[in-house]
């Protein structure tokens, strides 16, 4: 049987929350780069043919690539990044709450569903400019990527309810998370809207994830920031 500090163990919990900060930060960058590739706001719209997605993907092919190996990693880092702030906010607040764990399992899975939205685009990409059917491989792709609202606003709502009360968190943090939450709420208008801002493919695919990026980073900085203090009360780790 190891004896281990509870200094030790604080400082074990410190580096882990700090190491998701800094991943939270990396995975921001590398989701603006992947957006500066791709150029997402010159893709074909909502009502554009197979032909014209075809022929988009064709001449774009080689950047497409490389954002989504740029975004898929970005999205694959937020898993990291959420397992720490879940113990950051366990450890702030001394004990697991409902919402801390709505906020893990609302994160996990809009991370799955981005995923997966990430495949379907890796597919059509793979196949242009002989994919079957390409219009439908880009709307389900964006199609699963306004259906990741709902788990996100889960996330984001569980986290700023936490925030809100308990005195000890970044009052501040929340409001973003709130301002996120309500974004990707309206996310799902795109799922019903045929054309326009708020359709599959408008700019609401855009203007709404930045409401994420922002939570992600301000809540990153949060993390490297944040110490949790120990004391020298023993802790046995069998």
């Amino acid at each position: 049987m190891a004896i281990t500090t509870r200094e030790q163990a604080g400082s074990t919990t410190n580096k882990a929350i700090k190491l998701a900060g800094v991943v939270g930060v990396v995975s921001i960058a590398f989701g603006i780069a992947g957006s500066i590739v791709d150029e997402m706001q010159t893709f074909p719209g909502t009502g554009a043919s197979a032909g014209e997605i075809a022929g988009y993907i064709d001449a774009h092919r080689s950047a497409l690539l490389v954002a989504m190996v740029l975004s898929t990693a970005a999205v694959g880092l937020w898993l990291t990044f959420g397992v720490g702030v879940w113990l950051w906010l366990r450890e702030t607040t001394g004990s697991v709450s409902v919402l801390s764990v709505c906020f893990l399992v609302g994160l996990v899975s809009f991370v799955t569903l981005l995923l997966a939205g990430f495949t379907v685009a890796f597919v059509l990409f793979y196949r242009a400019p002989n994919a079957p059917d390409p219009r439908l491989l880009y709307d389900l792709g964006f199609g699963l990527l306004a259906m990741s609202g709902v788990p996100t606003a889960l996330a984001l709502s569980s986290y700023a309810a936490q925030v809100f009360t308990d005195s000890r968190l970044p009052g501040w943090t929340g409001w973003i998370a709130v301002v996120a939450t309500l974004a990707h709420i309206v996310l799902l208008a795109s799922l019903v809207i045929a054309s326009g801002f708020f359709s599959l493919e408008g700019g609401v695919i855009i203007a709404i994830p930045a409401t994420l990026f922002a939570w992600i980073l301000g809540t990153s900085i949060v993390l490297l920031r944040t110490t949790i203090k120990g004391d020298d009360e023993l802790v046995a780790d069998c």
